[in-house]
């Protein structure tokens, strides 16, 4: 079994500074964060953090507390066609940002399929998007995730897409909410197929909400970690046993869920469950 790396997403703590940020992860005994925003700005080239004339001293902050940044979540998505300029451009700056701030990738989306006629369409444009940003990236250290998320939450679509991307530096993250809504407790049918490009893993929990009539979810109610229904144990557990050294990301949604518990109380829960795993 590998050693367990943990790191918390900062959209579990939108008020906090990033000198917050850095003491707290320290104290909590988090080795890095995941930047999905940070002081109130979500572009990459747009972080005074990461500005040129910044980066050094975040450097020396971050070595100071003993954090890295493991990764970099974009809103990068590839399903609209008239965005794909934007969003590619929007992913490019965020690849050189990365690259100067030594941060080891960016997250992407492939989003949402609206009209299943299209499914093959948007599969493309997704794959497109994918080989842009990887060939842009093959000049740097930067690796390209994209993120299950959306309607981009089978083993169906994700093969697709996974297969046609002929690039090193692609790799998937598993956001576990989000393929429970169609696996549930069957997370290995889902897992088994993508584990070769599983590079990072956003942890969360949620309770399912279910009609007697229906498999499958119509709904769910997030949750602190291990009050719900993801089968989040037996998931890290198979993951480790299986040599997996990428970290496990808490990805508690404060920034889109104001309702949902402080992150005071929350990131500690989360480090209690997953040291609770062995």
């Amino acid at each position: 079994m590998t050693t367990m790396k943990l790191s918390f997403t900062t959209l579990g703590c939108p008020d906090w500074s990033f000198d917050t940020l850095l003491s707290q992860a320290e104290a909590l005994g988090f080795p890095a964060i995941e930047v999905r925003g940070l002081e109130g700005e979500l572009l990459a080239d747009r972080i005074a953090a990461f500005q040129p004339g910044q980066q050094q001293t975040t450097q020396d902050k971050l070595h100071q507390h003993h954090v890295a940044i493991n990764g970099f979540g974009t809103s990068v998505r590839f399903d609209d066609l008239q965005l794909m300029p934007q969003m590619l451009a929007e992913g490019r700056a965020a690849i050189d940002v990365c690259q100067a701030m030594k941060i080891p990738a960016i997250r992407v989306f492939g989003n949402a399929i609206p009209d299943q006629n299209q499914e093959t369409t948007v599969i493309n444009q997704v794959v497109d998007g994918l080989n842009h940003l990887c060939e842009y990236a093959r000049r740097t250290d930067v690796q390209i995730w994209l993120e299950v998320h959306g309607d981009f939450n089978t083993t169906e679509r994700l093969l697709a897409v996974a297969e046609c991307v002929a690039h090193a530096r692609f790799g998937i993250i598993w956001d576990i909410g989000h393929s429970d809504l169609n696996y549930g407790d069957d997370f290995l049918s889902f897992y088994q197929p993508l584990r070769r490009w599983i590079r990072h893993v956003h942890v969360k929990d949620h309770r399912r909400i279910v009609n007697a009539d229906q498999r499958k979810p119509v709904g769910v109610q997030l949750c602190l970690p291990g009050e719900g229904d993801i089968p989040i144990i037996p998931i890290v557990r198979t993951l480790l046993d299986d040599g997996f050294d990428g970290y496990f990301s808490f990805e508690w949604e404060k920034k889109w869920h104001p309702e949902l518990p402080e992150p005071e109380i929350a990131f500690p829960a989360y480090v209690r469950l997953m040291r609770s795993i062995s």
